[in-house]
């Protein structure tokens, strides 16, 4: 018996010994690389779905024990493999490298391998973008590409950013073009930025030169996300934050402003005698209103995005819907935006290749626009309440007459400004394109293409009639802050662009020699076509009298059609020998509308070549792959071209309206006039540029190092030039103004590695310089709202008169004068500022001669990097931007200090000169009577502005497969919180130190605008 049962413990304890074996696999082996043979180190070896693994040693072995069947292999700068393991044993595996210069990416009028490009690109990939809170696509490259500076033009949800390509190209218009599955577009506010796979910035000559016209200030290629062959997948990203606007100007209390008003006036007669009491008056109702945080709110966001995509041999197919809803840090300021979006491709046979893209766009937004500057708001008096306590919540129209006035201030209470109006653009955008592409015979196809962009936009803006109730101590205007009657704005436009694009590509290759051709023709056509219409005195302000019929009185309209066509030739040549030598070879000709006939065609060429010299036979005979792995040397040179003027530029028009009508005998003859002035002598604007680039990789693809060197000149600028007011014509017109020369140098930094087996880290770093010179100009100086640009200098540099302190006393006053004894400011008064004399001239100031550059705009480094992190299932990801040594001309500190009918700066009373030996101070001696024009176009007003500015940071969390695989929902998930503006670190006192404005002659100029916003949310990524 005790035989027996032993036997049968001895036979279950191997059983259960088997099992165990049978469940435990103890594998080992060797990790190669594919190409060279040799060992790798430091491959991290992982049970799928697991943390156990093992990290292979200097021999590139490895070993240890698993219970499942799926181990990876994964390694910095090499693809990751994936084995399926059926028992113990010894596995040896190859990695193959995962280089990104065999990624594919888009130029121009095709697609080429990175390792072969010989012109200037920046790749953007829809990971480096993913999860970002924003509205408008074009927010998406700040701080992401070297040589290309984006900053916000307004905080308001879908302002389009301002994106300058290699610094100011001309002082004509800088703005780069769009390209969106090949058709051309001036703004993406339409685009959803969910859509997008990814990104190319051409910024050279060499690789802009194939966009010819369109091309002189880069050209960004946007590529949306297509089918995918394999089984269908469905993404959901969502994500909801709120946001407000972080910063504001400190403004004056009402303690502060009582004290500053009364020091003010203490010798103005009139306010003593009939003005003090009353103002007294309105400082003891105890209102200390901070008009910053009435119009201002915590905002919310949201954003979802549904997408499919599948595809067959045959046919891919995607689809996708997004809705973004942001409203603003403004209060009654909003985006919302409906889009879809359909990719389908079918493969008719194996030589026909038919497809289409269609993108729609339902947009309705609310802008700040109601207020004619932000500085309103900052303005109003901190002595009048938001709500009118005089007006009985009972009465008629209460919610139009509640509203209190200002009752010191000039402008008007701005929450009723932002409240009361009805105002929005409703627009629906549609556009896409069809194509078919044919194999005619081995390596040449033929593609035929239609694009389109369909752009209807509907503004209206009802402003209702209301009254306001002044108190007795009013001391205010009251002309504007009351409606006596309704007013209507109702505009629609319509802008319809298409392009029928015709082109021939070859592709051979014969022993060691790649050749790509093509050769395309190319036509477009835009139109845009408006009508305005304004009536008032509708008979109340509910929503039916919302519209042109209900008003009464007043009836204005206005409409016009413009239309504008190019016929383009172009074709390119791209060779390669033995994968070393590469060159490529553009031409575009280009024949616009918008000059006259003899100046209508444009001639654009460029040649680039690339040196791949860790190809040839000497390095590799130095055996330093494993620490250089790729060295290019590119030089490239090439020319565009710039006709972006008023369609009517060559033209000079006649036309009339009911005001040109003269009265002879018995009735009315119409009269015609100029309404427009031309220049049938302008031609094109032409940009010439050399780029001399060298890209390098280290340490088996950890490290890629990219370095350009540019030199861009453009002649023959396009500029509107004033000419004198007595020839009364009717506007500016155009003239070829001037040349510019533009040098620069772009370094980009990637590099990534791990510690360990499950620490991942990547540091990108990418900053940019560039220097601009005018050379010529036809009138002595071009001038900007507050600078002026001379031959020899940049554009854009700031103007006036160098403040060099405070006087004092009146002896500082006394002092201060020419060479002759005469004063040089005479009408000073002690605590007055003290400027500068720089001229020969005797006696005062002289704006001829004392004024000089005082500023310049343009940043000495734009810069930015970003930092990324995974540890396991967690990831964090950084992206910083700024600018180093660019200054910026704060208007308010002029605009917003001065004792008057409005609100001033905290500072300007805390600040200010107060008494003898007050050295310190930063503004001058309160006063309502400034007879020394102390605010006058200075130095003063001359901020540093440079800045570093964490853009984005997501902190994020995925899933283990095991858990997503039990819910039977979804077969990923990712989690994440998002911060967007996060801080800002400056030394500069206004709202932002981003400034985007359009045009280069008032870059830098800080006019309070709209702010920009801290966004914080919360998002999720699903795949089905």
């Amino acid at each position: 018996m005790n035989k027996h049962l032993l036997s049968l413990m001895f036979l279950l304890l191997v059983g259960t010994f088997t099992t165990w074996a049978q469940d435990v696999k103890k594998i080992s082996g060797t990790v190669y690389d594919a190409s060279t043979g040799e060992p790798l180190i430091g491959v991290s070896v992982i049970e799928v779905g697991t943390t156990n693994g093992a990290i292979t040693d200097l021999d590139g072995k490895y070993m240890f024990e698993i219970t499942s069947d799926k181990v990876s292999y994964s390694y910095i700068g090499y693809r990751t493999e994936q084995l399926t393991i059926s028992a113990s044993g010894t596995y040896d595996v190859k990695l193959v490298t995962d280089n990104e210069l065999d990624e594919i990416v888009v130029v121009g009028y095709g697609t080429q391998k990175k390792s072969d490009l010989t012109g200037s690109l920046a790749s953007i990939s829809s990971k480096d973008i993913k999860n970002y809170a924003v509205s408008n696509a074009s927010e998406l490259l700040t701080g992401k590409a070297a040589g290309v500076f984006v900053a916000s033009s307004s905080g308001q949800p879908g302002s389009d950013a301002v994106i300058r390509v290699r610094g100011l190209g001309t002082v004509n218009d800088n703005n780069p073009l769009y390209v969106v599955d090949g058709q051309f577009m001036d703004n993406i506010s339409s685009l959803n930025p969910a859509d997008i796979d990814r990104i190319e910035v051409l910024k050279d000559a060499s690789a802009c030169a194939i966009y010819g016209s369109r091309g002189s200030n880069g050209v960004i290629l946007i590529t949306t996300k297509g089918g995918i062959k394999g089984e269908t997948t469905v993404t959901l990203d969502a994500y909801v934050g709120i946001k407000n606007s972080y910063k504001a100007l400190d403004m004056m209390n009402s303690d502060q402003f009582y004290n500053f008003i009364m020091e003010a006036y203490k010798n103005d007669a009139n306010f003593q005698n009939s003005q003090k009491e009353k103002f007294t008056n309105q400082y003891h109702k105890g209102y200390d209103t901070n008009w910053w945080d009435e119009v201002t709110r915590t905002a919310f966001t949201q954003n979802y995005n549904i997408s499919i995509r599948k595809g067959t041999d045959k046919s891919r197919t995607s689809v996708s819907l997004g809705y973004v809803g942001d409203q603003g840090a403004i209060i009654t300021t909003e985006f919302n935006r409906l889009s879809l979006r359909l990719n389908q491709e079918y493969d008719i046979n194996d030589y026909i290749t038919v497809g289409t893209t269609l993108n729609a766009a339902k947009i309705k937004q609310r802008d700040a626009g109601a207020i004619p500057s932000f500085d309103f708001i900052q303005k109003a008096d901190p002595f009048t309440p938001v709500i009118n306590p005089l007006v009985d919540p009972s009465s008629a129209n209460y919610e139009y007459n509640k509203y209190a006035p200002t009752e010191w201030s000039f402008d008007p209470n701005p929450v009723a400004m932002l409240e009361l109006p009805d105002r929005y653009n409703d627009k629906f955008n549609v556009f896409g394109n069809v194509f078919a592409q044919v194999k005619l015979f081995k390596g040449l196809t033929y593609r035929v293409q239609y694009s389109f962009e369909r752009n209807h936009d509907v503004f209206k803006d009802f402003r209702p009639a209301y009254q306001s109730t002044f108190s007795e101590d009013n001391l205010a205007n009251t002309g504007s802050k009351y409606q006596t009657e309704t007013q209507l704005t109702n505009n629609s436009s319509v802008v319809f662009n298409y392009l029928v694009e015709q082109r021939l590509n070859y592709n051979t290759t014969f022993g060691k020699n790649t050749l790509d051709a093509m050769i395309a023709m190319t036509y477009e056509k835009n139109s845009s076509e408006g009508i305005n219409a304004f009536k008032r005195g509708a008979l109340g302000n509910d929503d039916i009298y919302h519209i042109l019929d209900a008003q009464t009185v007043g009836d204005q309209t206005s409409g016009g059609k413009e239309t504008s066509a190019m016929l383009s030739y172009l074709g390119r040549i791209n060779y390669s020998y033995d994968d070393r030598y590469l060159a490529t070879v553009n031409f575009r000709a280009d024949g616009s509308s918008r000059f006259a006939k003899g100046n209508r065609w444009g001639y654009f060429p460029s040649v680039s070549l690339g040196w791949r010299i860790n190809n040839e036979t000497f390095f590799r005979n130095w055996h330093i792959e494993n620490i250089i792995s790729n060295l290019k040397l590119r030089v490239g040179w090439g020319q565009n071209g710039n006709q972006r003027i008023d369609r009517d530029a060559p033209l000079t028009l006649i036309g009339t309206n009911n005001e040109n009508q003269w009265y002879f005998g018995n009735g009315y003859s119409q009269g015609y006039v100029p309404t427009y002035t031309g220049n049938a002598d302008i031609k094109w604007e032409t940009s010439q540029q050399t780029n001399v680039g060298l890209d390098m990789s280290f340490f088996r693809g950890s490290l890629d190092v990219t370095m350009d060197f540019y030199v861009k000149k453009t002649s023959d600028m396009l500029l509107q030039m004033p000419i004198p007011s007595f020839g009364a014509f009717a506007n500016s017109p155009f003239f070829n103004a001037g040349d510019l020369k533009n040098t620069g140098f772009e370094l980009v930094l990637n590099y990534r590695n791990h510690i360990g087996k499950d620490f991942n880290y990547n540091i990108g770093l990418n900053m940019s310089t560039y220097k601009t010179k005018v050379t010529r100009l036809t009138s002595e100086y071009l001038s900007g709202s507050n600078s002026r640009t001379y031959v020899g200098g940049p554009i854009g540099r700031f103007w006036g008169y160098k403040q060099i302190g405070i006087f004092q006393n009146q002896e500082e006053i006394d002092n201060y004068v020419d060479k002759e004894g005469n004063k040089i400011q005479p009408n000073a008064q002690p605590g007055d500022f003290k400027f500068a004399k720089l001229g020969d001239g005797i006696g005062e100031l002289n704006d001829d001669e004392d004024r000089t550059f005082i500023g310049n705009p343009n940043p000495d480094l734009i810069y930015g990097f970003n930092l990324g992190f995974s540890y396991k299932n967690f990831d964090v990801s950084m992206a910083f931007q700024g600018t180093i040594g660019n200054d910026i001309w704060n208007t308010a500190k002029g605009t917003l200090s001065a004792a008057g009918s409005q609100n001033a700066l905290a500072e300007a009373w805390t600040d200010a000169w107060r008494t003898d030996g007050d050295v310190d101070a930063k503004y001058p001696r309160i006063t309502n009577s400034d007879t020394n024009n102390n605010m006058r176009a200075s130095s003063f007003y001359v901020e540093d502005g440079s800045y570093l500015r964490l853009q984005n940071m997501q902190i994020g969390y995925t899933l283990p497969s095991h858990i997503c695989k039990k819910t039977k929902l979804f077969s990923s998930c990712r989690l994440y919180l998002s911060g967007q503006n996060v801080f800002t670190l400056t030394g500069y006192s206004g709202l932002d130190p981003e400034i985007g404005v359009d045009n280069p002659l008032d870059m830098g100029v800080d006019n309070t605008h709209y702010p920009s916003s801290r966004t914080f949310t919360f998002g999720v990524n699903l795949q089905f």
